[in-house]
């Protein structure tokens, strides 16, 4: 049973210490607004409907039907509308408060809309999205991407880039070219070419039922953004804390566990220890009284022997 019990408590430390070694998922937002058709897909591309106040994490994907529409409020203080018809993979995205916080986001099909959070206050290149044809550095700003495949109806296949506030950068390998408030950038999906400013705002770029959104978002997003990241530092390092007093929980659990052990252990030879002097003992006395019985079978035979 002893045995048994710290077999128990081993077993209990090795899961602390698997739950403390595991990657914790991040969050990189939670769903706000969901209408229609609309999945996540995790690493394994296993889905599920999400519903209000569910999670998106870190290296999932937003698939949305044509009916489809769900918005996030992200870790950051951002916001992102996905809209109908739209595949986006959240690559990654850091949002603890710190100078090396990051997001970058793949639009394969379809567009949103977002206001970004503190992650690009400072430079582009620490936020990005990237689409097969360009990668977009967000800078502060309240824009909207758009993915055309080729074979597609709505335009000619490329890469739009609306900015409503702020700025963005487009980038390829020939070029890059800054978008400003009311203007569009465009890099088409044949030919390797440099982002170019659009002559005029494209029809391609359509509002859906809940575009009201977005208005006032940005000057209030940004007007609580700050008291937003000092929460979120807090609780980052809140999260830290409980794992190294869980750790250290789990240290002292196994430490007790082998504390118990050697006792038992102990008491066990100590126990061993007494039978073995007891049995010495009890051999020594057997030895004594078959030694006396010996000497007085001697003594009788030898007055017997005496008497003949």
């Amino acid at each position: 049973m002893a045995r048994l019990a710290f077999a128990a408590a081993l077993l209990l430390v090795a899961q602390l210490a698997c739950a403390q070694d595991a990657p914790e998922r991040v969050a990189a937002g939670t769903v706000s607004l969901v209408e229609g058709d609309v999945r996540f897909l995790d690493a394994r591309l296993q889905g599920r409907r999400p519903k209000q106040g569910d999670a998106i994490y870190e290296g999932e994907g937003v698939v949305t039907g044509a009916d489809g529409e769900v918005h996030l409020d992200m870790q950051d203080g951002g916001y992102i509308g996905v809209r109908p018809g739209t595949r986006l993979n959240i690559v990654n995205f850091k949002a603890e408060g710190g100078q090396d916080d990051s997001f970058v986001l793949s639009l394969l099909e379809g567009s949103f809309r977002a206001v970004t959070g503190w992650i690009t206050r400072s430079s582009g290149r620490r936020a990005e999205v990237q689409t097969p044809t360009v990668t977009i550095g967000i800078r502060g700003t309240d824009y909207e991407p758009l993915v055309i495949p080729e074979g597609s109806k709505a335009g000619e296949a490329g890469t739009y880039n609306r900015v409503n506030i702020g700025e963005t950068e487009m980038r390829t390998a020939q070029g890059s070219v800054v978008v400003r408030p009311n203007q569009a950038g465009f890099v088409p999906h044949r030919g390797a070419l440099a982002p170019r400013l659009l002559d005029r705002m494209p029809a391609v770029f359509k509002p859906t039922r809940n575009e009201k959104r977005f208005e006032g978002l940005h000057l209030r997003i940004h007007q609580n953004l700050e008291q937003r990241r000092q929460q979120r530092i807090q609780q980052i390092e809140q999260r830290r804390q409980q794992r190294a007093k869980a750790a250290s929980a789990g240290s002292m659990r196994f430490q007790d566990a082998q504390q118990r052990e050697r006792q038992r252990e102990a008491q066990k030879a100590a126990l061993r220890a007494q039978k073995q002097v007891e049995e010495r003992r009890r051999l020594q006395q057997e030895h004594e009284r078959a030694a006396k019985k010996d000497g007085r079978e001697e003594r009788k035979k030898r007055r017997a022997e005496k008497h003949e």
